[in-house]
């Protein structure tokens, strides 16, 4: 985490070094106040009483002291996991799978509901359903509730191209969820938090940028430049299902019909079930091969990524092999990155959740309002 030097009033400063202190514990801890203060630069007695302030409102709590060293052992640090619960859903096959954790990311209760979308209310009352059954079962209090969606979720809260829940489209779900409940919600492209839980899983010091392509229930990717998710300005990066073909005439409404490459993608996989159309077919397999070939081709052309993944239980490994084999013949060998599988069933459960830990970590958040610079600070937990 890099920590820039901020100039005002010494309440907006304490505020920025004591969310700069809760996040190093929260990402990082259990930490000792000495190793505190090397890490954010500020002088010992400041984070003395920073962490004095933290522990006193139950934030941080101590966990005995460093075995490190031959003098005296510092006493370490980390976030209270009693400070509340996270409770997220992530849609997949016509199910959320749920996990309610701790603030130290220990599972608490898994289970999965249905999500009945028939219609727009049968949606919605089982989602409540599903909220209200895990609340009930969780031992402190609910501090927020994320969902990952198969959907554009856009800056105002709106979800937009949700075929799979189509009862949802344009609904603010998170509006809904706040009003109801009263707690802080987060809502995320399912995708997109495959890629965020691979990458902070798996490669967090290895790769700063990677695309994460699934095929699978519908084709999406997620993108991860400079470690940061990258969305674009309407959340539409990675959108892939309305990628043209340039070898065809714009004839239909790609956009009625889910966006162009899903159109043609329809033709060889089953979104119902994830798989192959016609499993035995040389041709369709031939054919799939040569689109998903051409997707990440032209991600590298465009993003030059480290490392490309491939999510959905349709990449077994001759296929992935023969993606790898056809990618020859477009690409000098220098700059062809990692193609790997993702095997991990819960990777997007396992990106929501840190999303969410990070989400309700205190932070600063720096405005402009008629060009001059305002300070909002989030407090959600």
């Amino acid at each position: 985490m890099q920590v820039k030097a901020l100039s005002g009033k010494p309440q907006i400063l304490k505020e920025v070094n004591t969310s700069i202190i809760e996040r190093l514990v929260f990402d990082s801890g259990p930490l000792s106040r000495p190793e505190l203060a090397k890490r954010t630069g500020l002088s010992l007695p400041t984070i003395n009483k920073l962490v004095d302030d933290l522990e006193k409102n139950d934030r941080l709590c101590s966990v005995g002291k460093s075995g490190k060293g031959a003098g005296r052992k510092a006493m370490l640090y980390e976030t209270n996991r009693n400070l509340g619960c996270i409770l997220s859903c992530f849609y997949q096959d016509g199910y959320f799978k749920c996990r309610l954790v701790d603030m130290l990311n220990k599972t608490l209760h898994e289970k999965s509901f249905p999500l009945h979308c028939s219609t727009f209310q049968r949606a919605l009352e089982s989602t409540t359903h599903m909220i209200d059954s895990l609340m009930e079962l969780a031992p402190a209090t609910v501090k927020i509730i994320g969902l990952g969606l198969p959907g554009v979720v856009r800056p105002d809260g709106r979800i937009v191209e949700i075929p799979q829940i189509s009862v949802w489209e344009r609904f603010n779900l998170k509006q809904a969820l706040v009003s109801r409940y009263g707690v802080a919600v987060y809502i995320e492209n399912n995708v997109n938090l495959s890629a965020m839980g691979f990458y902070f899983n798996r490669l967090r010091d290895k790769q700063e940028n990677i695309v994460y392509l699934y095929v699978g229930n519908g084709i999406g990717s997620g993108i991860i430049i400079n470690r940061q998710l990258y969305q674009g300005s309407g959340n539409y990066a990675g959108e892939i299902a309305f990628m043209a073909d340039g070898g065809k005439a714009a004839e239909q409404n790609y956009v009625a019909a889910g966006g162009c490459l899903e159109s043609h993608m329809a033709h060889l996989v089953d979104f119902s079930s994830g798989e192959l159309r016609e499993k035995d077919n040389p041709v369709r397999r031939r054919e799939l091969i040569a689109t998903v070939s051409a997707i990440a081709v032209n991600y590298i052309a465009i993003l030059n990524p480290g490392m490309i993944v491939l999510g959905g239980k349709i990449f077994d490994k001759s296929l992935v092999e023969d993606i790898k084999l056809y990618m020859r013949n477009y690409l000098h060998t220098c700059i062809r990155p990692r193609i790997i599988r993702d095997l991990n069933s819960n990777t997007g459960l396992e990106g929501l959740t840190k999303s969410c830990r990070e989400f309700i970590t205190t932070e600063i958040h720096l405005v402009h309002s008629a060009g001059l610079p305002e300070t909002q600070t989030r407090m959600a937990v």
